[in-house]
């Protein structure tokens, strides 16, 4: 499995980088903790399960929060069953 953060914060760089699984969920914890909420998309509009262009399964989180105006990371996990 590759998990890719992105960031792209109020005021801050745009930045993106590669994360183990544990690093993965404590990101998702922490900010839950702080009053972040996670959304997480597995399938589109349609009911089809998203995939990358070269056809890995695709699991997006994003984290919103009211207080930055909407989503201000998100991260991407990519798999091949």
């Amino acid at each position: 499995m590759t998990i890719t953060h992105i960031f792209f914060g109020l005021g801050s760089p745009v930045y993106e980088r590669v994360l183990s699984e544990a690093e993965a969920y404590r990101l998702i914890g922490a900010n839950t903790v702080a009053g972040f909420e996670p959304v997480t998309v597995t399938q589109g509009a349609d009911g089809v399960p998203l995939t990358t262009p070269d056809g890995a399964l695709l699991k997006v989180v994003a984290l919103y929060g009211a207080s930055t105006g909407g989503v201000y990371a998100a991260l991407a996990f990519t798999w091949r069953p």
